[in-house]
Protein backbone atom coordinates (compact mmCIF):
# COMPACT_ATOMS: atom_id res chain seq x y z
CA UNK A 1 0.00 0.00 0.00
CA UNK A 2 2.46 2.11 0.92
CA UNK A 3 4.49 1.73 -2.58
CA UNK A 4 1.22 2.79 -4.28
CA UNK A 5 0.93 5.90 -2.30
CA UNK A 6 4.75 6.72 -3.20
CA UNK A 7 3.84 5.82 -6.90
CA UNK A 8 0.24 8.76 -6.95
CA UNK A 9 2.23 10.78 -5.47
CA UNK A 10 5.68 10.87 -7.87
CA UNK A 11 2.81 10.73 -10.80
CA UNK A 12 1.41 13.97 -8.89
CA UNK A 13 4.44 15.80 -8.81
CA UNK A 14 5.37 14.92 -12.32
CA UNK A 15 2.20 16.20 -13.78
CA UNK A 16 2.94 19.39 -12.31
CA UNK A 17 6.71 19.74 -12.96
CA UNK A 18 5.66 18.87 -16.72
CA UNK A 19 2.65 21.47 -16.45
CA UNK A 20 0.05 19.13 -16.94
CA UNK A 21 -1.72 19.73 -13.70
CA UNK A 22 -1.71 23.10 -11.98
CA UNK A 23 -0.65 23.80 -8.05
CA UNK A 24 -3.79 24.97 -7.02
CA UNK A 25 -5.40 21.60 -8.62
CA UNK A 26 -3.52 19.53 -6.41
CA UNK A 27 -5.90 19.74 -3.02
CA UNK A 28 -9.08 18.40 -5.29
CA UNK A 29 -7.12 15.50 -6.41
CA UNK A 30 -5.72 14.77 -3.24
CA UNK A 31 -9.52 15.15 -1.68
CA UNK A 32 -10.60 12.34 -4.76
CA UNK A 33 -7.85 10.18 -3.90
CA UNK A 34 -8.52 10.13 -0.04
CA UNK A 35 -11.73 9.61 -0.68
CA UNK A 36 -11.36 6.99 -3.40
CA UNK A 37 -9.09 5.43 -0.29
CA UNK A 38 -11.76 5.85 2.19
CA UNK A 39 -14.40 3.83 0.02
CA UNK A 40 -12.20 1.20 -0.58
CA UNK A 41 -11.93 0.48 3.08
CA UNK A 42 -15.16 -0.05 3.81
CA UNK A 43 -15.96 4.11 4.67
CA UNK A 44 -18.21 3.97 1.40
CA UNK A 45 -20.72 7.06 2.62
CA UNK A 46 -17.72 9.38 3.58
CA UNK A 47 -15.25 7.91 0.42
CA UNK A 48 -18.35 9.18 -2.03
CA UNK A 49 -19.20 11.91 -0.80
CA UNK A 50 -14.93 13.01 -0.28
CA UNK A 51 -14.91 12.37 -4.44
CA UNK A 52 -18.20 14.33 -5.00
CA UNK A 53 -17.09 17.16 -3.41
CA UNK A 54 -13.48 16.84 -4.76
CA UNK A 55 -15.53 16.31 -8.77
CA UNK A 56 -17.01 19.54 -7.55
CA UNK A 57 -14.14 21.71 -6.38
CA UNK A 58 -12.20 20.73 -9.36
CA UNK A 59 -14.48 21.68 -11.35
CA UNK A 60 -15.02 24.63 -9.82
CA UNK A 61 -10.98 25.43 -9.72
CA UNK A 62 -10.81 24.47 -13.75
CA UNK A 63 -13.85 26.86 -14.48
CA UNK A 64 -11.61 29.39 -12.67
CA UNK A 65 -8.26 29.02 -14.13
CA UNK A 66 -8.86 28.64 -17.67
CA UNK A 67 -12.24 30.30 -17.73
CA UNK A 68 -15.90 29.79 -18.87
CA UNK A 69 -15.55 28.51 -21.86
CA UNK A 70 -14.28 25.76 -20.87
CA UNK A 71 -17.05 24.66 -19.37
CA UNK A 72 -18.54 24.28 -22.43
CA UNK A 73 -15.96 22.82 -24.64
CA UNK A 74 -15.48 25.79 -26.54
CA UNK A 75 -11.93 26.71 -26.71
CA UNK A 76 -10.27 29.67 -28.52
CA UNK A 77 -7.10 30.13 -29.39
CA UNK A 78 -6.43 32.19 -26.14
CA UNK A 79 -7.48 28.98 -23.95
CA UNK A 80 -5.50 26.78 -26.56
CA UNK A 81 -2.39 29.28 -25.79
CA UNK A 82 -2.88 28.91 -21.66
CA UNK A 83 -3.27 25.27 -21.76
CA UNK A 84 -0.04 24.59 -23.92
CA UNK A 85 1.79 27.05 -21.85
CA UNK A 86 0.43 25.79 -18.54
CA UNK A 87 -0.74 29.32 -17.45
CA UNK A 88 -4.28 30.26 -15.96
CA UNK A 89 -5.85 33.48 -17.11
CA UNK A 90 -4.67 35.43 -13.57
CA UNK A 91 -0.83 34.81 -14.45
CA UNK A 92 1.27 38.11 -15.51
CA UNK A 93 3.21 38.37 -18.60
CA UNK A 94 6.09 37.33 -16.06
CA UNK A 95 4.79 33.65 -15.50
CA UNK A 96 4.13 33.75 -19.02
CA UNK A 97 7.63 34.24 -20.30
CA UNK A 98 9.15 32.13 -17.23
CA UNK A 99 6.45 29.12 -18.42
CA UNK A 100 7.86 29.65 -22.08
CA UNK A 101 11.42 29.60 -21.07
CA UNK A 102 11.02 26.66 -19.43
CA UNK A 103 9.26 24.75 -22.47
CA UNK A 104 10.92 25.89 -24.76
CA UNK A 105 14.19 24.59 -23.00
CA UNK A 106 13.05 21.21 -22.76
CA UNK A 107 11.32 21.35 -26.66
CA UNK A 108 14.20 23.39 -28.56
CA UNK A 109 15.51 21.45 -31.53
CA UNK A 110 19.23 22.51 -30.28
CA UNK A 111 18.34 20.16 -27.64
CA UNK A 112 16.13 17.33 -29.20
CA UNK A 113 13.37 18.86 -29.98
CA UNK A 114 10.88 19.51 -33.01
CA UNK A 115 11.23 22.92 -34.49
CA UNK A 116 6.89 22.95 -34.94
CA UNK A 117 6.56 22.62 -31.27
CA UNK A 118 9.01 24.94 -30.83
CA UNK A 119 7.04 27.55 -33.34
CA UNK A 120 3.90 26.45 -31.18
CA UNK A 121 4.79 27.38 -27.65
CA UNK A 122 6.78 31.16 -29.47
CA UNK A 123 2.76 31.60 -31.01
CA UNK A 124 1.18 31.01 -27.61
CA UNK A 125 3.15 33.24 -26.04
CA UNK A 126 3.26 36.24 -28.57
CA UNK A 127 -0.80 35.58 -28.30
CA UNK A 128 -1.07 35.51 -24.78
CA UNK A 129 1.17 38.56 -24.25
CA UNK A 130 -0.52 40.97 -26.58
CA UNK A 131 -3.46 39.94 -25.24
CA UNK A 132 -2.65 41.11 -21.81
CA UNK A 133 -1.18 44.30 -23.19
CA UNK A 134 -4.46 44.69 -25.02
CA UNK A 135 -6.30 44.58 -21.56
CA UNK A 136 -4.01 46.89 -19.97
CA UNK A 137 -5.00 49.32 -23.28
Amino acid sequence: MTFLAILVLLALGWAVWKGKLQKQQLPPVLLGLAGAFLASRGSLLIGVGAIAIAAAWYHGLTLRLFGSDAKHGKTSDIDDARFLLGVSRFDNAERIRERHRTLIAQNHPDTGGSAERAAELNKARDLLLDDLHNKRL
